[in-house]
């Protein structure tokens, strides 16, 4: 069987060459279009809920929103635990699962509770949302900065950039650090608050409760306090027409305070070279490719660039997968020229020219499964890769240095072929698949673990039967 497959490739050169030439046509468009990343994206056994109360405080989301959704959300059955993240204006409830159990199944289940609880969650709350668990490494940072600009206009500039991003083919998550929240500090004048017959305590009180009613914000001092703007007033003439009904008595907030818009309690702060600016960091979707949405981010900050601010690609991991591809295209590159060298002073030039082409061949026919298959180049699948190039090399010498053998002892070439092809297949396809075997109980390790080393073996068996064809 074997030998007639042999013979039809050998009897049939146009339709061996034209076959040879489309393998690396296809293989090299599927290089190019395999998406390149840091580390490869996958899935956890974890469900999500993620919510946002903005202005609220912990205790005021706690009490109010996760406590209720955590006592529902324990009724589903496959839980292994459940741990919950409560900050100011947000919350993040974690259901992790035990082994066997759909994800996906308890996806639905956990929208279902949500939406059951919708009515006793706080109107003005936004709705909480469920998601499958992934991990997922950032891209990049960019850092904006001026020397002129004031805050205001570079936290106008990040938010422009960052929707300008998300216009970005697979970008899935764009995060801003050093921004704040917009707050109206109001400074109330107790001798006008005494000269209107009020005590100010109780001004003090009555905004508090609106504070709390909203929820806006909290008291700083008694006579100066910060009160958010998500779910309030959004300018300085809406604070100064808010009325307080105070024993009987109304009065506008303008004619017993003064109001000013300022930024206040940032969440970070963020500085570059000492002075103030605003990062972004740029997450990549699982089915991006680095380097490309790398290369779209710099041409926008190119166009955004000016004399008075300063865009800044930081952290660019997109870097170390160039890296690792260059280290890897080196090593095919340093192993056919010594390979070639050797063989071509050893055997002939002919049989070095054959083992020259024959190496990258195998390179191409993994890439186009990788594609198909819908794998990523990534930094370990890489690492298969190397430990792959030793093996393809020795394939390819043996059963050359065999033909050979065949040649000086007088066949001519197309027996020389079948005979010394035929003699190796034994020998060549049991040292490929015992590799292997070697690596594919990795394949059984479960877990973060699992996920993470899954693809060397995959890719090293992938390239081991692409050298033996």
């Amino acid at each position: 069987m074997f030998e007639r497959i042999l013979k039809f490739f050998i009897q049939n050169a146009r339709f061996n060459y034209t076959l040879f030439i489309l393998i690396y046509i296809i293989g090299i468009v599927s290089y190019i279009k395999t998406p390149k990343e840091i580390f490869p994206v996958f899935d956890l056994d974890m469900v999500v809920v993620n919510g946002s109360y903005n202005g609220a405080s912990v205790d005021t989301i706690n009490n109010m929103a996760v406590s209720k959704l955590e006592d529902d959300l324990k009724t589903i059955e496959g839980l292994k635990q459940i741990t919950s993240v409560v900050k100011p204006g947000y919350f993040s409830i974690i259901l992790e699962l035990n082994k066997g159990i759909n994800k996906y199944d308890t996806k639905e289940k956990a929208k279902d509770i949500i939406a059951a609880n919708l009515s006793n969650l706080p109107s003005d709350m936004d709705e909480p949302t469920v998601k499958t668990a992934t991990i997922h490494k950032n891209l990049l940072e960019i850092t904006i900065y001026s020397k002129t600009k004031n805050f205001d206009i570079l936290l106008k500039k990040a938010k422009e950039l960052k929707s300008k991003i998300y216009n970005i083919k697979n970008i899935s998550e764009v995060e801003i650090y050093g921004d704040s929240d917009k707050y109206f500090e109001i400074v109330l004048d107790e001798k006008k608050i005494i000269a209107f017959g009020l005590n100010p305590n109780d001004i003090y009180k009555s905004l508090s409760s609106i504070a709390w009613t909203f929820p806006l914000g909290e008291l700083e001092s008694k006579k100066k306090m910060f009160i958010s703007t998500k779910n309030g007033p959004k300018n300085i003439q809406d604070f100064y027409q808010i009325k307080l009904f105070i024993n009987n008595k109304s009065i506008y907030l303008k004619d017993i305070a003064t109001i000013k818009e300022k930024y206040k309690d940032s969440k970070t702060l963020f500085a570059l070279n000492g002075e103030n600016g605003i990062n972004l960091v740029v997450y990549q979707a699982s089915n991006g490719d680095a380097i490309k949405i790398r290369n779209q981010i710099a041409k926008l900050l190119d166009s955004l660039s000016n004399e008075d601010i300063h865009y800044i690609i930081r952290n660019d991991l997109s870097v170390a997968i160039k890296d690792r591809l260059n280290i890897v295209v080196s090593n095919i590159l340093v192993g056919l020229i010594f390979i070639t060298l050797i063989v071509a002073f050893l055997i002939n030039f002919r049989m070095a020219t054959i083992i020259l082409i024959g190496i990258p061949t195998s390179f191409v026919i993994g890439s186009i499964y990788f594609y198909y298959a819908g794998f990523t180049i990534n930094m370990i699948s890489l690492i298969g890769v190397l430990l792959a190039i030793g093996i393809i090399v020795d394939d390819a010498m043996v059963v050359s240095e065999n033909i050979q053998q065949y040649i000086e002892k007088g066949l001519d070439t197309t027996q020389a072929a079948i005979k010394g092809t035929l003699e190796m297949v034994g020998p060549v396809t049991i040292a490929s698949l015992t590799t292997i075997f070697a690596f594919l109980p990795s394949l059984m390790i479960r877990g973060t673990m699992g996920e993470v080393i899954k693809l060397i073996p995959i890719s090293l068996s992938v390239l081991i039967i692409a050298s033996l064809i």
